[in-house]
């Protein structure tokens, strides 16, 4: 059974531009593979939105993962999102249509690291969703998406400093609701920013 991992940056890097965004700002976009955020030296400033790679990057042992399983059928006529509070349970049910495809959730099971699809798992949320709208039950499975939601205690969006005196701003830990949060801590981020360019 395989799982579909999407890049979660892509829009952002190029909103509908061949142009990645850093660049259309004056900046610059490098990947590459670092053991910590202190091998940074020749950077003006470092934002750190490396997910349950800051455990490591960051030295953070309040990271942990939770991981989500969602599954996506094509759609059989639904146009309205539904989500179900299910409090502390690792059984979601929610619907997100896409037009010809809608995305069912989910699994929220915590400090797993699995990256692949589990079909008991699987037929769970399909079930779950089909008892709120029967027309799921029989709809073609198209692709499963599995990954880590970063969690800790709380949001990390802060200032830091590195051992050569770059300045680092922490923008993870956010959990299921990192696309929720996300415009917030960007504006949280940008007025660190702001505020370490003028120190």
């Amino acid at each position: 059974m395989g799982a579909v991992q999407r890049p979660g940056l892509l829009w952002s890097q190029t909103s509908g531009s061949h142009t990645p965004a850093p660049q259309r700002a004056g900046g610059t976009l490098e990947q590459r593979t670092l053991a910590s955020l202190d091998d940074i030296t020749e950077a003006a400033a470092v934002v750190n939105c490396s997910g349950m790679g800051a455990a490591l990057l960051a030295a953070d042992p309040e990271l942990r993962p939770i991981q989500g399983q969602h599954v996506v059928v094509e759609n059989p006529g639904i146009t309205e999102f539904f989500s179900e509070d299910t409090g502390y349970s690792p059984e979601l049910v929610c619907t997100y249509p896409h037009g010809d495809t809608i995305v069912l959730g989910g699994t929220a099971i915590e400090d797993e690291y699995l990256a692949e699809a589990v079909e008991p798992a699987a037929r769970g949320v399909v079930d779950r969703n089909a008892a709120i709208d029967p027309r799921l039950a029989k709809a073609r499975v198209i692709e499963h998406r599995v990954g880590q939601r970063p969690t800790r205690p709380e949001v990390r969006v802060e200032a830091d400093h590195r051992r050569a005196g770059t300045p680092v701003i922490h923008n993870y830990g956010h959990g299921g609701a990192g696309v929720t949060l996300s415009w917030g801590c960007a504006g949280e981020v940008a007025t660190l920013l702001a505020v370490q360019s003028e120190e």
